[in-house]
């Protein structure tokens, strides 16, 4: 719990830090998918799924400090075993997030590896019939790479996503996708 304090509030600093050279600052767009790898109790009762991201990536420049604001739906196949989604073991779920991320770049000519970590609200909903999706806060941590692609830039892109919920509810949901996205 004090680690999702803790990175809340840099979060929130960021923000602030960067609120006084609101000219100076740069927006992109990215959009990104890949496979969604479920880890842990969640691996033994869902497959392998799809991750789907659309960011709005808000930086300074000349500072390797980043903020982005991320839109996420994941799909995961049920398995007939395991707790996964609490009571609603083995079914199809859905997992979409509003995210806010910090980003720490490195130098680099070609490459520059970055580092992301983050928190928001994700949505759990098993894909059932009358089933409502169930909110709760969830953190990520990753590393990826940008490179140049044509006219384009290009990231790749792992992330680690928990999701808290209470031990009734299925206890949590982890899950790591590995993205493949473009930044216009």
């Amino acid at each position: 719990m004090r680690f999702k304090v803790l990175a809340f509030v840099i979060l929130l600093g960021v923000a602030g830090f960067g609120a006084p050279a609101l000219a100076q600052k740069t927006y992109m767009i990215a959009v990104s998918g890949g496979p969604a790898i479920p880890v842990n109790r969640f691996g033994d009762s869902h497959g392998t799924g799809s991750a789907f991201t659309a960011s709005l990536v808000v930086g300074v420049e000349n500072l390797p400090v980043g903020l982005r604001f991320d839109a996420m739906f994941n799909n995961f196949g049920g398995r007939n075993k395991g707790p996964g989604f609490g009571v609603f073991e083995g079914a199809d779920g859905k997992i979409t997030a509003g995210i806010a991320n910090l980003i720490v770049t490195f130098p680099g000519s070609r490459v520059k590896p970055y580092l992301i970590t983050g928190g928001g609200l994700y949505g759990v909903k098993p894909d059932l019939p009358n089933i409502k999706s169930e909110n709760h806060f969830g953190f990520n941590a990753g590393l990826g790479m940008t490179f140049g692609l044509s006219r384009f830039s290009a990231f790749l892109e792992s992330r680690y996503h928990s999701i808290s919920r209470s031990k009734m509810d299925g206890g949590r949901l982890n899950f790591v996708p590995i993205t493949f996205g473009i930044v216009f």
